[in-house]
């Protein structure tokens, strides 16, 4: 069988190839990433992390404080929609209990840096 078409042009034989969105083909003795199994023993190993809460190792005050803030900001948003009237003083102790916990806050900060490090990492 000749590779020539009858006006003189060459023509190459189509050979299986892979194609985009197919798979490949068992038979081209070609191996890819998704060939790939995993043994069974390698993922028996595998334990995932217990996560801890970040409440559990935090100062109290920081808690207080957090509390006071989110809460306060919370409490803002939500009561003007809620169906009950609540008196004009309500929305003066919320922002104070927000000042309040950001004051607890700041006060949670440490004064003075550990070490003489200049805070820059490469």
């Amino acid at each position: 069988m000749s590779n020539s078409r009858e006006d003189g042009h060459h023509y190459r034989r189509r050979t299986a190839r892979p194609q985009p969105g197919r798979p490949v083909p068992k038979n081209l003795g070609q191996r890819g990433p998704r060939d790939f199994t995993p043994a069974a023993e390698e993922e028996e190993d595998f334990r995932p992390p217990n996560p801890k809460s970040p409440v559990a190792g935090a100062k109290p005050g920081v808690v207080v404080g957090a509390l006071l803030v989110l809460g306060g900001i919370v409490c803002l948003i939500v009561f003007p929609f809620l169906p009950v009237g609540f008196p004009g003083w309500t929305t003066a102790a919320l922002i104070a209990a927000i000042l309040l916990g950001l004051v607890v806050l700041f006060m949670q900060m440490p004064a003075k840096r550990a070490g003489s490090d200049d805070g820059a990492r490469v």
